[in-house]
């Protein structure tokens, strides 16, 4: 019995990145369960943050190399575009991302994207329907970070909103317009909140 143990644990997939731990270059090796471990927790922790009442998150079959596929849908007034070539913004009432964790989380970098024919007009959404969630830097970046960018770019929240490197520079000026009338962000952020649960804090580059 002990060496059948021995050697699943043996066999046991591992991953392996190069990353800066306190300014220098390191090997960081996790295993294939603190993988899944790191996944599931993180998912747990999404579960008791977000108000139901406006957040929706929906477990979907994960594909192979996956440990998670996620839709989460907003309910609350959003704008979304048709196609690639579709500059005019659309009003609509929840919008939806949808939200691959991949074998080998958190190493491996998160994919977030909308479908190309219903994704959401923001600045930070390519034409292809893909979520710019800025630069994943493992072991800070994470399914709970990732998540709050994309939710709060749904009700259109400037805080999170990256202007200097735009996915769909054609809506910079459109969603500007958008901040100055006080229509952005379309509810007030906290609300998208369980009560008991402080918004995170969004890192936002110096303009």
């Amino acid at each position: 019995i002990h060496s059948k143990k021995k050697e699943s644990v043996t066999h046991m997939k591992k991953y392996k990145l190069t990353c800066k731990v306190n300014g220098a270059e390191k090997p960081v090796i996790i295993s294939e369960q603190d993988s899944m471990n790191a996944c599931i927790n993180d998912y747990k922790s999404l579960l008791r943050t977000y108000n139901p009442k406006y957040v929706e998150i929906q477990r979907k079959k994960a594909g192979d190399g996956e440990w998670m596929h996620l839709e989460v849908t907003v309910h609350a007034k959003s704008h979304y575009l048709c196609d690639s070539a579709d500059i005019s913004p659309k009003p609509c009432n929840q919008m939806s991302v949808h939200i691959i964790v991949y074998k080998g989380y958190p190493l491996k970098r998160i994919k977030a994207f909308y479908l190309s024919d219903r994704y959401l007009a923001s600045p930070n959404v390519f034409t292809s329907g893909g979520a710019c969630i800025d630069t994943y830097i493992p072991l800070k970046s994470n399914l709970i970070t990732v998540v709050d960018k994309v939710v709060n770019d749904m009700i259109h929240n400037p805080s999170v909103t990256n202007y200097k490197s735009p996915a769909n520079a054609a809506l910079i000026d459109w969603h500007k317009r958008g901040v100055q009338a006080g229509t952005f962000p379309t509810m007030p952020p906290h609300l998208l909140y369980r009560s008991d649960e402080v918004a995170l804090p969004v890192q936002r580059k110096k303009s």
